[in-house]
């Protein structure tokens, strides 16, 4: 069985590259919360 890493909290295109350049599987973005907007806007995530 494979392990599969999630790394989240990324907040940027740079952390989202170091994430996956070091074998994220998956990520998770800051976003919209309840306090407000989070730092990555929704028109900047697509899935590929």
């Amino acid at each position: 069985m494979r392990i599969r890493i999630k790394i989240c909290c990324i907040s940027s295109i740079s952390e989202a590259k170091t994430a996956i350049g070091l074998g994220a599987d998956t990520i998770g973005l800051v976003t919209r919360m309840p306090s407000g907007p989070g730092p990555v806007p929704d028109n900047m995530i697509r899935w590929q």
